[in-house]
């Protein structure tokens, strides 16, 4: 049975049962921080799950994509290895909330998987699991089921640990859990059936879990303290990937119809003839899972999601590298996906964004072989070099950090090799060097967790108004709520009515003073989350207590000039979408009172040409004063005006929409002006490429253009001065001398040329000839390296077989080079003779058997001692019998 009729299948038998389905939800998790990815198919139903919200409908049915890479469930480094691990997988599923529980989850399980109407699996190939203490699961598989009693395997506690086990599921150290059952199926030949299967570890190696049945009954509330759920839930899971194997008899979910299809056009393309390659089956994986991130606007980079798919990307590379791909391979790889899976092509829009996915890949590939050139070469060395069939742990993480080659490719290339890494010595060595980068990042991230603590909730009311008479709610010290705060000390305040705008939608937070007769409060920074806002500072003088009435007071100068750059940068995002078209997508921005920053994937680079364009678009928007318009609507409303609005965020029902005419329309809760005029003008400053098809902007507005304007004015005035020229043509000018200085470059480096070679000659006519071999001593002042090093080449280039030793005084310090033809150094290499210097003189160095260099202790009977070297270099030559 085909994979995209399994899925069709599913969606149809429980759509017969009464179930809603619903779209696989994006990959990005909607408003939810604790997830980079979509890992389950009831990440979507979390609020229901936590009793944050209830829907109408109590049965849903979904075939979601997933991605697990990390964290909990992290199959990173099992793809490819294992037969049923991939990073991207859909997950067949059934929901429940309070509609069914137990019994008919289980009875609609076992029709579909046995049912011949359905999947049609012999009951013979079936095993089940439970969890020991959930007997009602039991009775049910037993007494309404009726498997067979050696086919039902009791899971227990994992160190009993009470509720730690493999059948019991956990959303987190709190919150709802339930037991599970799971359903396998036996996957050995008939001839081998005979052997019962009798615990968990012969399960797994005999067999292939399919389907999982969560019932979430319960709430951890302690560690060992459960209570009960007021509506018991139901999630299941089945993996497609998985069942299509079982159906397609095959032994790996790599060989199923999508899959292998996949892997026979990539095997064409880059010319690889065995279908057993790890390497091709991580790599098919690997281009399935970036395609569809890349789709999802995700964009290769150093952090979060981002940096996940660079992982993924990278992975896949290195795996190319190591079977011979040396040039771009994996960007002509996406199209395989269009062709190949077809339903996954249509889900994440690939063939209308295939020219852009492409790009993107080509730009990631180029940036990373040069890294994996290096960091390849130098682990293949050392490969090579360990006769010991062990790699040191401290060299595995000096390729990572030095040459930028992953842990977990080593890993993976190791594997392969059969090589040894001891793994807890290693990840001893990545902890500790997190805890170190733990320790920079403290200073900046210590107000981070500080809105765990506030119970309290607050109203925003600054849009318009910048102080305001309010209460104070709450206070914070050390980490404690506290009744009152004394004078010097730092804290934090909650309001229960606020003028400050906390930091969110990439406006920094506010800062002003909250005031009143006992005491004044410095507001340094004011945070939010959701309806809970910080207002973060120190007590300058006085006493405040909770539930004293004060005024708040934002800084007003600080505020109008942020709010000049929040409207300029919306000014700016519709610009470049009138120029450039819907190709251009928001990725970040951050506004403060200086600047504004705005990130945007853009596949083509901008001209300086496309800045001045912009520049003049926007700052005519600004002279013509357009009225800026603040209006709550629907989000659906806000849709048909077809507002601007980040796809990875969730919206709730009612938005607020920024409107500036006709021109800009985005939702947006930051801090805006009335009119477009009390921006000022408008200048960018800075333009740069800061990832693959990721720009950025930097721009100024308002008085900081004029004191920029100034500035570059002052350096001009600055340049004439220097130049002692009154036009105005200072470009003519500068040229004019750089031409100038160029000319004296080269008449310089000639100059030098003619010096070395002159200096060479002198010291050939003065060489020492032994045994057909010429011995060069010098000792001389005042040169820089690059012109020793010189020196030594041209006379290399004359003469075939000499020893070259040239000592150079610069100030106080003496240092030398030594260098050697290359016929003689089976004979006599430079690191002899620096050692029969150092026999002689004081001093340290190193380099290559063909040359070296290093420092001298400086003495004053330097000659002398050069002298005797000169002799114990000669005595070397006879003794060894040296000779040309």
């Amino acid at each position: 049975m085909k994979t995209d009729k399994i899925r069709s299948l599913f969606l149809q038998f429980f759509k017969e049962k009464n179930h809603t389905i619903i779209k696989s939800s994006s990959l990005i998790p909607k408003n939810d921080n604790t997830l980079l990815f979509t890992n389950a198919g009831m990440n979507q139903f979390k609020e229901i799950y936590l009793g944050h919200k209830r829907n109408q409908k109590s049965s849903y049915t979904s075939a979601q994509y997933c991605i697990r890479t990390g964290g909990k469930h992290n199959d990173f480094n099992k793809v490819g290895y294992e037969p049923y691990h991939h990073t991207l997988f859909e997950m067949l599923g059934n929901f429940s909330f309070g509609e069914y529980f137990k019994e008919t989850s289980i009875i609609y399980a076992w029709e579909f998987l046995t049912h011949k109407n359905w999947l049609n699996i012999s009951k013979k190939k079936i095993w089940i699991t439970y969890y020991y203490k959930d007997i009602e699961t039991k009775n049910i598989w037993l007494n309404k089921i009726k498997i067979q009693s050696n086919h039902l395997i009791t899971i227990y506690d994992k160190n009993n640990i009470e509720y730690h086990s493999n059948n019991f599921w956990k959303m987190g150290n709190s919150g709802p859990c339930g037991p599970c059952t799971e359903i396998f199926y036996d996957t050995r030949k008939k001839n081998k059936e005979k052997k019962t299967i009798k615990n968990y570890n012969e399960l797994k190696k005999y067999c292939v879990e399919i389907w999982n049945l969560v019932f979430m009954q319960f709430n951890q509330i302690k560690s060992k303290k459960l209570i009960k759920l007021p509506i018991p839930s139901v999630d299941t899971g089945m993996g497609l990937e998985r069942i299509s194997a079982v159906l397609q008899k095959v032994s790996s979910s790599y060989e199923t119809d999508n899959f292998i299809k996949l892997i026979q056009s990539i095997k064409k393309t880059i010319k690889i003839k065995s279908n057993n390659y790890i390497s091709l089956r991580i790599i098919a994986d690997h281009i399935r899972t970036a395609t569809c991130l890349i789709s999802e606007n995700i964009i290769p980079g150093n952090e979060g999601r981002n940096y996940v798919l660079r992982r993924i990307i990278r992975r896949a590379l290195s795996h190319g590298y190591f079977i011979g791909l040396h040039k771009p391979f994996f960007y002509k790889l996406s199209e395989f996906i269009i062709t190949n899976m077809t339903q996954i092509n249509t889900d994440f829009n690939i063939s209308s964004n295939i020219s852009v996915i492409k790009k993107i890949l080509l730009s990631e590939e180029k940036q990373f072989s040069q890294v994996l050139k290096i960091g390849m070469y130098k682990l293949k060395k050392e490969i090579v070099i360990n006769q010991t069939k062990r790699l040191c742990e401290k060299k595995i993480f000096y390729l990572y950090e030095t040459f930028g080659l992953p842990i977990e490719i080593t890993k993976d290339i190791c594997k392969k090799k059969k090589i040894s890494i001891n793994f807890q010595k290693l990840n001893q060595i990545i902890e500790l060097n997190k805890q170190q980068q733990k320790k920079k990042n403290i200073q900046t991230n210590k107000h981070s967790s500080c809105l765990i603590h506030i119970t309290e909730t607050s109203i925003f009311d600054g849009y318009h108004e910048y102080i305001k008479k309010s209460k104070i709610t709450q206070i914070i010290y050390k980490n404690k709520s506290v009744s009152f705060l004394s004078e010097k000390c730092e804290g934090i305040l909650v309001l229960n009515i606020t003028p400050f705008y906390g930091e969110s939608s990439g406006q920094i937070g506010d800062s002003g003073k909250i005031i009143n007769k006992k005491g004044t409060f410095i507001v340094n920074n004011t945070q939010k989350n959701g309806n809970f806002t910080a207002h973060l500072g120190y007590l300058k003088k006085g006493i405040l207590r909770v539930g004293e009435k004060i005024v708040a007071k934002i800084d007003t100068k600080k505020r109008k000039r942020i709010q000049s750059n929040h409207s300029a940068s919306h000014l700016l995002h519709a610009a470049l979408i009138k120029k450039f078209g819907l190709n251009i997508v928001q990725k970040g921005s951050y506004i403060n009172n200086e600047y504004f920053r705005f990130d945007f994937i853009y596949n083509d680079n901008l001209t300086e040409r496309d800045i001045q364009k912009l520049e003049i678009t926007i700052n005519k928007k600004i002279q013509k004063n357009i009225k800026i318009h603040a209006i709550i609507t629907s989000f659906s409303r806000a849709q048909k005006y077809n507002a601007i609005y980040l796809s990875s965020k969730e919206y709730k029902n009612t938005v607020r929409m920024i409107c500036i005419n006709n021109f800009s329309i985005e939702l947006c809760n930051g801090t805006h002006h009335e009119s477009t005029g009390k921006i000022g003008c408008f200048k960018i400053i800075k333009y740069k490429n800061i990832g693959n098809s990721i720009k950025r902007i930097t721009a100024i507005t308002g008085i900081p253009v004029i004191q920029y304007i100034q500035k570059k004015t002052n350096k001009e005035k600055k340049i004439q001065y220097l130049l002692k020229n009154n036009s105005n043509d200072i470009y003519k000018s500068i040229k004019k001398l750089v031409n100038k200085i160029r000319y004296i470059k080269k008449e310089k480096k000639d100059l030098i040329n003619q010096n070395i070679s002159q200096i060479s000659k002198n010291l050939i006519s003065k060489a020492y000839n032994i045994n057909n071999v010429l011995i060069i001593i010098s000792y001389i002042s005042h040169l820089k390296y690059t012109m020793l090093k010189n020196i030594s080449d041209t006379i290399k280039q004359k003469k075939e077989s000499v020893i070259i030793i040239l000592i150079n005084k610069n100030t106080s310090i003496i240092r030398f080079l030594i260098s050697v033809t290359d016929n003689i150094i089976q004979y006599i290499n430079a690191i002899d003779v620096m050692n029969i210097m150092f026999s002689v003189l004081s001093g340290k160095g190193g380099g290559k058997k063909n040359i070296v260099k290093g420092k001298l202790k400086n003495t004053n009977i330097i000659s002398e001692k050069i002298k005797k070297m000169k002799k114990k270099i000669i005595k070397y030559i006879h003794e060894n019998n040296i000779h040309k």
